[in-house]
């Protein structure tokens, strides 16, 4: 049987990998929808450009966001380990 910690990283990496999933399924709605958002602009690929600047910048915002989760997740797991470490030597 897996033991709680174990089970708490295997949901913390589970949900990881779900997210980047669902990154990857979303960018190929994005690049339609920044196509027909630009359809109707002049100067397209300047604004396909834009586009992708913007999109860019949300992923490495994301990615970010993802990091700072996981190394929250793993401080928390130190934690819940230190306390039922703790628990145990009284």
């Amino acid at each position: 049987m897996l033991n709680s910690t174990t089970r708490s990283l295997a949901s913390v990496c589970g949900g990881g990998l779900m997210l980047l999933a669902m990154t990857g399924c979303s960018v190929a709605d994005d690049r339609y929808s920044d196509s027909r958002r630009c359809a109707n602009y002049r100067d397209y690929s300047d604004c396909m450009s834009v586009q992708r600047h913007y999109r860019d910048r949300e992923e490495l915002i994301n990615q970010e966001k993802a990091l700072i989760n996981a190394a929250q997740a793993r401080e928390n797991l130190r934690m819940l380990r230190e306390i039922r470490r703790r628990r145990g030597e009284h």
